[in-house]
């Protein structure tokens, strides 16, 4: 029943408990995992929602939350796309190329890059980061802050991480809202300017656990990835002991 802990999109087909999966390498971190497909020729792979509005009746000012990611041997996606974050779109704006204006909304959700290619030192690995809707963006779409510090934010495919992500909102009308990112435990970025709002009705309304290919490019076949171990919080979670 874990799909009860989530507001909305626990029914999506494309995702499944799965405690053995031998031809994608897949070795699970503890029991069963969530395992995620973006089918080829399609971009959505999970869209799950924890609206702290519906669950608790109230929206925070600052969250933690952090999750057990794992690559699948199959991860060859064409492009780069989203992954698991935090937003306040409230329906308006901040996804899908509608740009923000400090009133209407804002997201900070994850992305991944492709693939590094052959002949670097981090072949096959993957890039995560953070993609960006907010009040000082100049473009139509989000704006791409990659985990770098470190190389904390390159992983490997075929092995669990733990990825954690904080989020405090900025005050209102100034750059001073915060994004940090630890992977197993070691802080992989940090962005302490963001302005995301001029107006104190937006804050943080959900935990936004996406995966998603693209922009509009699709997957030429089924690629996957898998999730475990889900917490959100108020202080910092950091990974689970061995």
């Amino acid at each position: 029943a874990w799909g009860d802990h989530w507001t909305t999109g626990a029914d999506r087909a494309t995702m499944e408990v799965v405690t053995s999966d031998p031809s994608r390498l897949f070795e699970p971190f503890q029991g069963a995992a969530l395992r995620v497909r973006v089918p080829g020729g399609e971009n959505t792979g999970m869209g799950l929602a924890y609206k702290f509005m519906d669950e608790l009746g109230e929206e925070p000012e600052e969250i933690w939350f952090r999750y057990y990611l794992r690559f699948a041997d199959d991860w060859l996606p064409s492009d780069g796309g989203k992954m698991p974050g935090i937003s306040g779109t409230y329906g308006v704006a901040g996804w899908g190329g509608r740009p923000v204006d400090g009133t209407d909304g804002w997201s900070a959700r994850g992305t991944y890059r492709v693939p590094v290619a052959a002949g670097n030192p981090f072949a096959d690995h993957v890039n995560l980061g953070n993609y960006v809707y907010h009040a000082d963006m100049e473009g139509q779409y989000g704006d791409v802050a990659l985990w770098v510090d470190n190389c904390g934010g390159v992983l490997a495919k075929n092995r669990w991480y733990s990825v954690e992500m904080y989020l405090h909102m900025n005050t209102p009308g100034q750059n001073d809202g915060i994004i940090r990112a630890w992977v197993d435990g070691r802080l992989a970025h940090e962005k302490t300017d963001w302005r995301w709002r001029d107006v104190t009705s937006l804050k943080i309304e959900q935990i936004w656990m996406n995966v998603y290919h693209g922009g509009s490019d699709t997957p030429p076949q089924d690629i996957h990835l898998y999730i475990d171990n889900v917490v959100i919080a108020t202080r910092y979670i950091g990974p689970m002991a061995e």
